[in-house]
């Protein structure tokens, strides 16, 4: 019996409790955690394996929400490492998954093997839980502290 497909998604955002907002905005229930070099790597909470059509949809979400960002689901079959690209909420051109790994830090790796805890990774957040009101608010102050 093979293992069901595992996918994470790389955005490239450095501030995982904003991003930790976008996710609770978005509806996705994930880990947000912050890998330097690479942003954030959003593990789907639960600790089932998320195949590339549901973490294909939570990109798509995301990369409407997260202006300019380019959104990555890396997913891990039986055999291989696939990646989509997301921007803007239409898939993108396939990124080639091996060139991404090979740049990034191992972690993302890790995280998507579940070779990592996402919940033991300093800073990690967990998104797409609470109040969306709650979220927005804090996303809508937080801009106008940086203006």
């Amino acid at each position: 019996m093979s293992e069901a497909p595992r996918s994470v998604l790389v955005v490239p955002v450095a501030d995982a409790e904003r991003l930790a907002g976008v996710c609770t905005l978005a509806r996705v229930r994930a880990h947000v955690v912050p890998v330097a070099g690479a942003g954030c790597v959003l593990v789907p909470a639960g600790g089932g394996a998320v195949g590339p059509a549901d973490a294909g949809r939570a990109a798509a979400k995301l990369s409407r929400l997260v202006q300019g960002a380019d959104v990555v689901v890396l997913t891990a079959g039986a055999d291989a490492v696939s990646a989509q690209g997301w921007r803007g909420g239409v898939r993108q051109q396939d990124p080639r998954a091996g060139l991404l790994l090979s740049s990034w830090p191992d972690d993302v790796q890790r995280l998507l093997l579940g070779r990592l805890d996402p919940a033991g990774v300093a800073g990690a957040l967990e998104g797409g839980t609470g109040s969306r009101w709650r979220a927005a608010w804090r996303m809508a102050r937080g801009r106008q502290q940086q203006g």
